[in-house]
This record gives C-alpha cells, structure tokens and sequence, in this order.
C-alpha cells in the first residue's frame, strides 16, 4: 500500500492474473482514490514513487542530459518522402501547477514542409505544451501535456493525446533518469488508451555525427541512446540520442522506413 502522496509510475498491465490494490493519492489537498491492479516487477523494469515532498526545486531542471533552461530553443527537422518535418521547442518562463508541485512548461510547434525551404505559420500541424519538473535525485519527470492538432489556417483543436498526471488516472512518468543504465526500462507517460509512451535504455557512453546540423562540427560524445515506444502504435519505434549538457540531439523513427530528425538549430 503506497503511502499519502504516493502514486506509482508503473502503470496496471493488463492480463488473466490481474488482481487489484487500493492506492491513496492525494493531489491539491482533495484525496483521490485509485483502484489499479499491481504491477509484477522485473525484466529490467524499474518502480519509481512520484511524490511532491521529493521536488524541493522541481524548476531547477539540470539533469545533464535533459536540461531545461528557460529561453533555449532547439529546431529539429527530418526529411522524408513526402517532405520535411520541422519541430521547434521552446523551454519557457511559465510555470504550471500539475499534480501538487510547480512545473516547467515547454512548448513544441510541428510543421510539415513539403518543399524542404524551411517552415511557416501556415504550415502547423500541431502546437504541444509539455510539463516537466526534475526531483531530489536528479530524474525528470513528464507530468503531462495539452496538445492541439492545427490547419495551418490558425485553426487548432484539443487532441486526444492531452492529459495531465493525477486526472483521471493519469499517472506521471519519467521523461529521463538521473543514472540512466542500459537494459532500464520505465513509463514516460501513462494515460490509459491514450498515452503510454515507455523507454528503454539502450547504452550510454554513446558518440554521434550528425549530417545536416549546423550546431556541432564534430562527434558528440557520451551520449545515452534509448529505444521509445507505445502499445497504442504497433510497429512505431523510436531510437532517440540525449547528449550532455544539449539534450535531444538526434531522433531516428522507426515506421517500416527510417526517418532521421536532427537538431538543426540552437539557440540559448
């Protein structure tokens, strides 16, 4: 039985022997009461306890290899058959309340491209504000995001991928560990049906050349390198590179062809 102010990362899996345990949580002083089957522990799976009492700064985001200083913006784009796909990430000043603690909120705009010369506003596709918080130890938290799908034409709606830890069974999950180690597997995200994105470290001490960026002219070195996936996606896999002190650096999506996403710009 988790503790007040306790709720786990690890999420209920579904399955014959699924039994169920009561789980207190306790989010903006009004309890809520969860009841989620148990999760068997292992293979390289890790239990994590989100609690607010372990986030004395959660703003303080300097996790090496997922640092969150307000006013940096790193552009990505990745080439593709049908054009170009751009995604610009802005680590903002604003600050929202999720789940009882303070959290950073960074905004990612989508755009397709099809001619390749570079991005407009008609061209968005979809306009994200993810929330992040880092704990006494070190890890960055995900602790939800509200996302919008766009026209181009200025015209955005909510999408089903918005959702926001403690709502509604919404769990908070890790977005990067402060010791990650290869063969750790964790939840980033965990909303049943419509967000469960997992990870799964594949190695560390990582060296990367990246083809189209103009932000390094050399090899990236000590890398952590991670395999993401949802089991809402069959198929869609992940490869994703955190390097130190930058963060995401390189993305390489995995939907039968390979398309790689470079950081191309960044700016502090």
């Amino acid at each position: 039985m988790l503790t007040k102010h306790e709720m786990t990362l690890l999420p209920p899996v579904k399955g014959r022997w699924a039994h169920f345990a009561l789980q207190a949580l306790v989010l903006f002083g009004a309890a809520i009461l969860l009841l989620m089957p148990a999760w068997a522990y292992g293979g390289g799976k890790i239990e994590l306890i989100y609690d607010p009492a372990n986030f004395s700064s959660p703003l303080d985001i300097h996790n090496q290899y997922f640092p969150l200083v307000p006013g940096t913006v790193l552009t990505y784009m990745g080439e593709g058959e049908d054009g170009c796909e751009w995604n610009v990430v802005t680590v903002t000043s604003d600050v929202r309340a999720v789940a009882g603690i303070d959290t950073r909120v960074v905004h990612d705009a989508a755009y397709e491209d099809e001619a390749c010369d570079g991005y407009d506003a008609g061209e968005l596709v979809e306009d994200t504000e993810d929330w992040f918080a880092q704990d006494d130890s070190g890890n960055v938290w995900y602790l939800g995001e509200y996302s919008q799908d766009c026209d181009g034409a200025g015209n955005c709606e909510p999408n089903d991928g918005s959702w926001e830890a403690g709502v509604n069974g919404a769990v908070a999950g890790i977005q990067m560990l402060a010791e990650p180690t290869p063969g750790t597997e964790y939840y980033q995200e965990y909303y049943e049906g419509f967000a469960e994105d997992q990870a799964k470290v594949l190695r560390t001490g990582a060296w990367i050349s990246l083809y189209n960026s103009e932000v390094f002219d050399h090899d990236l070195h000590n890398c952590v390198v991670t395999k993401e996936w949802t089991a809402l996606e069959r198929g869609s896999i992940e490869e994703k590179f955190y390097c130190p002190d930058v963060g995401l650096v390189l993305v390489k999506e995995h939907h039968g062809k390979v398309l790689r996403v470079e950081l191309v710009a960044l700016a502090l």
